[in-house]
């Protein structure tokens, strides 16, 4: 397999919740982004970043604003535009890339 062929999906949230099961943010009892579990959405910055940080990268999730100004949500760490990380508990698999479609 060629290491620099990478493949991008796109899913649904229901696949995304159901496939990569995003974490409730422990740090934050009031984190935004319930997907039916508590708040997952863990900040940019402090210790809600350095738990970020800890985790497998493969299991991060970043939410963006696209460029009509949208949230979208994009497996990996990203930083431009962020609004803020996903932690999943089933990591993404290797060279793949996804994008989640909201509802």
């Amino acid at each position: 397999m060629n290491p620099q062929v990478w493949t991008f999906r796109t899913i649904d949230e229901d696949a995304f919740i159901e496939r990569f099961r995003p974490r409730p943010n422990h740090l934050d009892p009031n984190a935004s982004y319930d997907f039916g579990d508590g708040g997952c959405l863990f900040e940019t910055y402090g210790p809600e970043l350095d738990f970020v940080r800890a985790q497998d990268p493969r299991s991060i999730w970043t939410i963006v604003d696209d460029d009509n100004g949208q949230p979208v949500i994009e497996s990996g760490m990203r930083f431009v535009n962020r609004l803020g990380f996903l932690v999943a508990t089933n990591p993404v698999e290797d060279r793949v890339t996804y994008l989640v479609e909201w509802d």
